[in-house]
């Protein structure tokens, strides 16, 4: 006969022993919930966000609501009680621009605002005016002697606007092939730039190596553009232009000279720099402002090396709105309301889990990452834990609802230590991992784990795609290709409850939570692989 004494004992064992089955980590694992995820989209991705620009009430609706739900969960706030982290911004807006007037020694031209060429001049407020500033072609704009290149090749350009392609020559045998090296990176282009005495850059965008059309970056030009205020006394660039690749063959036409066939000599080892017979004149009116935004970070304590963390990363802000058209909000549900919507799944899970991870966990829900990374650069530099004692920063950016798929793809793979474990964690939702197939658009410094890997953290970026080694689903690829065209960056960026699946994003979450579980309990620090250009920056730090 069973007493009401036992009854009651066998309850609370049967309680207590569901309680740890639902907190384990094969339990969470099944409990990962696609609805969750959307719900938290539809909330960020809606029209009261307003595109979640910094420094606009739809940077506050959103860091709102992503503090309450970390709240919600019990993630510490350690910002004395907050979930904030302040990160200063510099903000410049071109409010009128005027066209590029360019004389040639064969023709003159005037090259049209926006529809050519944009511009900026984000240190020099007021009105700023170039008269006759003559014209250098430096090809990619690189000096890298370890490369054996030099794209300048001794030419003086002091005083003049220099005139460079994106990125870098994606030829066997030169740098990394077909990926990109840092020297490829804009910053580090314009940096060189400013200390040869050159006053401003045109910088050339090609489609094909920018991954999107003129049409996006002439939309985010009516846009006040932000950066993080100097802490240098660096030389910097009073004047920064972007023009699209028609419109230079037009100036290099206007000098006599043939754009195809420069633009063919640039990839080709002893490049030159080439002046050009002709100049450049034109005036624009900026406004520079300051304004403080926020990085939202909650943090679960490790329960026996808490001074040890993983770090996950996901950007909340997206582009805001345009001036006009009849769908003005950009709403940045894919990109990135997506990853930031997985980042409180991850919070929501970590927060379940029993035992809590031995190291501690942070979230991070950055700001300003369309703006050059910013919130993810300020945070490297002002952690919360030394990044000595960062394990590994996984970062989670534009999540695709087009169903499950069979593998996800590591960009720069064979890069760190970090990739084991998404790999052990890729036949828990039947998938493998495999190498991103167009390394030549550099993602890899173009999302939020980047200024941690430029620090010598081990930092990854991965997303769940269609296996190379699967069938082609022409279907599948179709609504990658749409959103590529038509949503990235535009408008068409929104939630549909109709047309959205959540499998393939479950199964990005489920490979995060499990990768980062097994990384918090691990006694290892992961490491770049030998040669490995960050790997000296980590072996210096550790």
């Amino acid at each position: 006969m069973i007493t009401m004494k036992k009854t009651k004992l066998v309850l609370i064992i049967l309680l207590s022993s569901t309680f740890l089955a639902a907190s384990s980590l094969e339990a969470l694992l099944d409990q990962v919930s696609g609805d969750r995820i959307a719900k938290h989209v539809a909330t960020l991705a809606s029209d009261a966000f307003e595109g979640r620009f910094p420094g606009t009430k739809g940077e506050l609706r959103t860091t709102n609501y992503l503090a309450g739900q970390m709240k919600s969960m019990g993630l510490e706030a350690p910002y004395s009680g907050s979930y904030l982290q302040k990160v200063p911004l510099q903000g410049a807006y071109t409010r009128t621009l005027a066209d590029l007037e360019v004389k040639g020694s064969q023709s003159s031209l005037a090259l049209k605002a926006k529809t050519d060429y944009i511009a900026s001049a984000p240190h020099q407020a007021g009105q700023n005016q170039w008269v006759d500033v003559g014209f250098v072609y430096v090809g990619y704009g690189i000096v890298a002697p370890e490369y054996g290149w030099d794209d300048y090749g001794g030419l003086n350009v002091r005083g003049k606007v220099v005139i460079m392609r994106r990125q870098e020559p994606l030829v066997e045998g030169l740098f990394l092939d077909r990926a990109l090296s840092p020297y490829a990176l804009n910053d580090a282009k314009w940096e060189e730039a400013a200390r040869r005495g050159a006053i401003g850059v045109l910088m050339i965008h090609e489609n094909e190596s920018a991954g999107y059309d003129w049409l996006v970056l002439a939309e985010g030009a009516g846009k006040i553009k932000y950066s993080l205020p100097s802490q240098s006394d660096k030389p910097v660039l009073d004047l920064l232009m972007t023009i699209d690749e028609p419109a230079v063959a037009r100036i290099f036409e206007s000098a006599g000279k043939d754009w195809e066939q420069h633009k063919a000599a640039s990839s080709v080892k002893g490049f030159k720099a080439a002046v050009l017979e002709a100049s450049m004149s034109t005036k624009l009116d900026m406004e520079i402002t300051r304004i403080e935004s926020n990085n939202v970070i909650g943090v679960i304590r490790g329960s026996s090396r808490a001074h040890e963390a993983v770090v996950y990363t996901a950007h909340w802000d997206h582009v805001g709105m345009s001036e006009s058209g009849d769908d003005r909000i950009f709403n940045g549900a894919i990109d990135n309301a997506t990853g930031t919507s997985a980042l409180l799944e991850l919070a929501w899970a970590f927060s379940n889990l029993e035992p809590a991870p031995e190291r501690s966990i942070v979230f991070i829900a950055t700001t300003a990452e369309e703006q050059g990374l910013l919130g993810a650069h300020y945070y490297a530099d002002h952690p919360l834990f030394p990044l000595r004692e960062t394990a590994g920063v996984f970062n989670l950016d534009a999540l695709f609802p087009f169903g499950s798929f069979n593998g996800m793809t590591i960009v720069a793979m064979g890069s760190s230590e970090l990739e084991i474990y998404l790999t052990n964690a890729a036949p828990l939702v039947n998938r493998t991992v495999h190498s991103d197939s167009s390394p030549e658009f550099g993602v890899f410094y173009r999302s939020d784990h980047y200024p941690f890997a430029k620090r010598g953290v081990p930092a990854i970026f991965a997303v769940g795609g269609p296996s190379p080694d699967s069938e082609i689903d022409e279907e599948m690829i179709a609504r990658f290709t749409d959103y590529g065209t038509n949503g990235y960056h535009k408008p068409a960026d929104e939630y549909d409850v109709k047309t959205w699946d959540m499998a393939g994003i479950v199964q990005d979450v489920k490979m995060f939570l499990h990768a980062g579980a097994h990384l918090a309990n691990d006694t290892r620090f992961p490491n770049w692989y030998w040669g490995n250009p960050f790997r000296a920056i980590r072996d210096a730090m550790r």
